[in-house]
């Protein structure tokens, strides 16, 4: 199955299940809700990873509005890591991801909401809910470089390169490519690119009308850019990254409580 069918299939159960929950109808009574919340992300998906920081605004029992912003690595989906031992003067190189020219590192910053469509009982059971968030990218390309060995007039030495027309056929070259650089080479020759993501998803919370936060979540999210991102030399490098993602949320909410009425 594609990524392109996984993804709508996701949506449509998100979207059937939403109306499911909507449906159910919900008792009225009287309770104590915080109204505030400050949350931590750690977050894999698809292609990559981010950590993140949320703010959030409890406007009832059952919808939070939020603020967030995250940092993570997005790679391109047909990265492959490569592993070579070598050994030179006693060390052994790391690996490295063949055909690649840039490291693309996002910095997200957006709204949100959660709709629960679900109340967790006192003593056991989850709240489950719709997590809807949305914002922009300042996309961060940091060049990738490889260490490759040189062979001159029989005398062998290591060279950092990273892509260009002049370093093509080293860079591509497995037969000389030893494994990747520090990660501090090229941190002097990023460039930007703007963007935006959506994120859409089901949180499972153990405590959502508790003092601690305690969420996971799960959903797609799709990352877009104005034109295609040049993370890889020979693969086409696209504009539009769509991942599956599971977060895991861990935080607290303010010890400030209220009285309000549920409808």
């Amino acid at each position: 199955m594609n990524q392109g069918r996984v993804i709508f299939w996701l949506i449509l159960l998100l979207l059937v299940s939403a109306d499911a929950w909507a449906q159910t109808p919900f008792t009225v009574r009287k309770g104590i809700i915080y109204k505030s919340e400050r949350f931590m992300d750690l977050a894999i998906h698809t292609n990559g990873f981010f950590v993140g920081y949320n703010k959030g605004k409890i406007k009832t029992y059952y919808r939070t509005d939020y603020t967030h912003i995250d940092f993570g690595l997005l790679e391109h989906p047909r990265e492959q890591k490569i592993h070579r031992s070598y050994q030179q003067s006693g060390g052994l190189f790391n690996s490295y991801t063949y055909g690649k020219q840039n490291s693309l590192w996002n910095l997200r910053a957006g709204r949100g909401m959660v709709r629960y469509f679900s109340e967790k009982a006192r003593q056991k059971g989850v709240a489950v809910g719709m997590r809807l968030e949305g914002g922009l990218i300042l996309g961060i390309l940091k060049p990738y470089y490889l260490k490759v060995l040189k062979n001159e007039d029989g005398i062998l030495s290591i060279e950092h390169i990273r892509y260009s027309e002049s370093t093509r056929d080293a860079f591509l070259d497995p037969d000389q490519i030893l494994g990747a650089s520090p990660f501090s080479m090229g941190l002097s020759q990023i460039r930007v690119r703007p963007g935006g993501y959506f994120r859409l998803g089901i949180t499972v919370d153990q405590g959502a009308f508790e003092r601690v936060v305690r969420a996971l979540n799960a959903g797609i999210s799709v990352d877009v850019y104005p034109g295609a991102v040049p993370i890889m030399v020979s693969s086409r490098n696209p504009f539009l990254f769509p991942n599956f993602y599971v977060n895991l949320q861990f935080g607290s909410r303010n010890t400030t409580l209220k009285a309000e009425k549920r409808n």
